[in-house]
């Protein structure tokens, strides 16, 4: 069975990372994908001040940013009413697996959490995973994202990380 082709030609991204270097490295890679449009922050706020006049179709997001938490961060792109930023896939990319902070990050409404360092492959495979497994959102008084329960559907590899 051959890799799986996905056109990313025409998404616009959104990478937030405290790190420069790591946001050099992402960037390079999701550009080596076909992201063409990616806009690029360093905290929180400033990537709330790039949404503002353009909406990304993905996001991806540091686990732990300088200037507020991932979860509040996720929380506002939920409570915005664009539909289209309310929706956005939100990957969070983390070096820290501590079970609270991915707790904090998928009840702030993430798509996925994975584990840093990330290789090419498993970024792909987890844009490819959020692209093709559709998940309701679901929208009450404490939680706006998408269905956390998700457990019977496993990645395209078959891998947790």
């Amino acid at each position: 069975m051959g890799q799986p082709r996905l056109n990313l030609k025409n998404v616009a991204g959104l990478l937030v990372d405290r790190d420069a270097f790591t946001r050099g490295l992402v960037a390079q890679m999701l550009r080596g994908f076909g992201i063409e449009k990616l806009m690029i922050a360093g905290t929180g706020e400033e990537a709330k001040t790039m949404i503002a006049g353009n909406c990304p179709d993905i996001c991806f997001v540091e686990g732990a940013l300088e200037d507020m938490s991932t979860a509040d961060f996720i929380g506002w792109i939920r409570r915005q009413t664009s539909q289209a930023l309310r929706f956005m896939p939100v990957i969070v990319l983390t070096g820290y697996t501590q079970l609270r902070l991915i707790a904090a990050a998928r009840d702030g409404g993430a798509h996925i959490v994975v584990r840093k360092p990330i290789s090419p492959q498993t970024l792909f495979d987890r844009i490819n995973w959020v692209a093709r497994v559709s998940r309701p959102f679901l929208e009450t008084p404490s939680y706006i994202g998408p269905d956390r329960r998700f457990h019977s559907i496993d990645p395209p590899d078959q891998k947790w990380k």
